[in-house]
């Protein structure tokens, strides 16, 4: 059976050549070239099918609801806002130490500064770590970098103002200072664009992944997005100052989306609900769901029919379903009892696990890279299938900058344990995430009369056995 979503339309770009960027251009998988005019746009058709026989037409939006592409001044003014912050975070380290990340050749792909007491600092690049220096940690140095940088809270965690780095302690028994992760922080201006259309439909979002998988990138672009490309109310319940920034005055990623901070990790639950009834918001965005208290309050949030964006530390959704603190995000796992012709009838045990309910979000993104989703659009539908013992299917989204397919989405149906369909671009080097994969990229019916039109989208097909 071929499941079929609505039809969509979407931009189609001719990749920017880098070189044009030098030498501000960063070079992170998120960021956007800049929309070329109609006249130079290119074909960009990924179902899998030839693009021959279609034209490309761009969704009419309106002026409400349609997205802020960023121009070629805003690309190069947030790289600069960039190196202004970085160079506000390199300011902690001593001389030598800045002397030799400022002239590594991977700088803008800093990922953090370790400096532990009585050892030699590393900085951690995704090619790997580089020694700072050959003179090991003093307690000098330490005390220089938490001298400039805001209070550190219970979760031993602290900012620098208006900006998004986040400097976590490592403390002894005592309570002294005596290690440090400088960890950058970045607002990477479509980093969320893989979800744009989840987002626009008012989908609730639960993002999972690993430590430092760019989950937090992620929900704060989504955040600005809501508040300025759709209007919306956005509240942010920002758990340690990681999405809006430390201090008061929130860093400009977030858009015109408002942010709350949590005073205590413990009350992160009640900050939830008073964000509903104090300030009306149509969307919540919450970092990090840890607890069960925190899972309550946000089923509670979603009951009301308030949008959720939110992530959880996680690989898959079964770590979720497996796990007794979060599984209410997921609708809840029990124990049921079938009688004899029942079990019979299934073909399964007599005790199975079912769902206990509707769950929290409607749609579960797992995310493995920084340029590739696993996007579950009915998430009780899956919770529902591993359950059974089954391996659901899932869509994956690309951002494939190094190949030539560009934006290369795969279509996954596990319930055959084989890949149903892949698909890719014609004649692209290069593709930017400025819209869905998804989307399709073909004419209205009156603008392509004489051509012949066929767009099939393959999510996926069961059989039955």
């Amino acid at each position: 059976m071929l499941i079929l979503p609505p039809k969509h339309k979407c931009y189609a770009y001719e990749p920017l050549s880098l070189s044009s960027f030098d030498p501000l251009y960063h070079p992170n998988p998120y960021l956007l070239p800049i929309p070329l005019p109609r006249s130079q746009q290119r074909i960009i058709f990924s179902a899998g099918l030839s693009c021959r026989n279609f034209r490309a037409s761009p969704l009419p939006h309106s002026s409400s609801t349609s997205p802020q592409f960023p121009s070629y001044d805003d690309v190069t003014a947030s790289a600069e806002d960039f190196y202004v912050e970085l160079g506000r975070l390199l300011a902690l380290l001593p001389e030598e130490m800045r002397r030799r990340l400022n002239v590594h050749p991977e700088l803008p792909d800093l990922i953090e500064v370790v400096m532990d007491l009585g050892r030699k600092p590393l900085a951690r690049f995704p090619s790997g770590d580089f020694v700072l220096s050959d003179h090991n940690i003093s307690m000098d140095d330490i005390q220089h970098a938490t001298s400039q940088v805001g209070d550190f809270a219970v979760d031993n965690r602290a900012g620098i103002s208006r900006t998004l780095h986040r400097i976590s302690a490592i403390k002894n028994r005592k309570g002294a200072i005596i290690g440090l992760t400088c960890r950058v922080g970045r607002a990477v201006s479509g980093s969320a664009n893989l979800l744009r259309d989840l987002v626009k439909d008012g989908a609730s979002l639960l993002l999972i992944g690993p430590p430092g998988v760019g989950k937090t990138t992620i929900i704060r672009d989504i955040a600005r997005m809501l508040a300025n490309d759709y209007k919306k109310r956005v509240m942010i319940v920002d758990t340690s100052n990681e999405i809006g920034g430390d201090g008061d005055i929130p860093h400009s990623g977030i858009g015109n989306a408002r942010r709350m901070q949590v005073p205590h990790t413990d009350v992160q639950h009640k900050v939830l609900i008073e964000a509903v009834e104090n300030h009306m918001p149509q969307v919540i965005v919450i970092d990090e769901i840890g607890t069960k208290l925190e899972a309550t309050a946000a089923s509670t949030i979603a009951q009301r029919g308030i949008q959720l964006v939110a992530t959880a530390h996680g690989v898959t959704i079964e770590n979720l379903v497996m796990n007794p603190a979060l599984e209410m995000l997921v609708g809840g796992v029990q124990s049921v009892t079938l009688g004899d012709e029942e079990a019979s009838r299934r073909g399964v045990q007599k005790s199975v696990l079912e769902r206990k309910g509707p769950s929290t979000f409607s749609c579960g993104v797992e995310i493995i890279t920084k340029t590739e989703l696993r996007v579950h659009r009915n998430l009780e539908a899956t919770v529902d299938v591993l359950l059974l013992g089954r391996n659901p299917s899932f869509e994956v989204r690309k951002l494939n900058q190094g190949s030539t397919k560009g934006l290369e989405p795969i279509l996954f149906t596990h319930d055959s344990s084989k890949t149903i369909r892949e698909s890719g671009t014609e004649d692209a080097s290069e593709v930017n995430a400025c819209s869905a994969w998804q989307d399709a990229v073909v004419s209205d019916e009156s603008s392509c009369k004489d051509v012949d039109t066929l767009c099939i989208f393959l999510y996926g097909v069961r059989t039955n056995i």
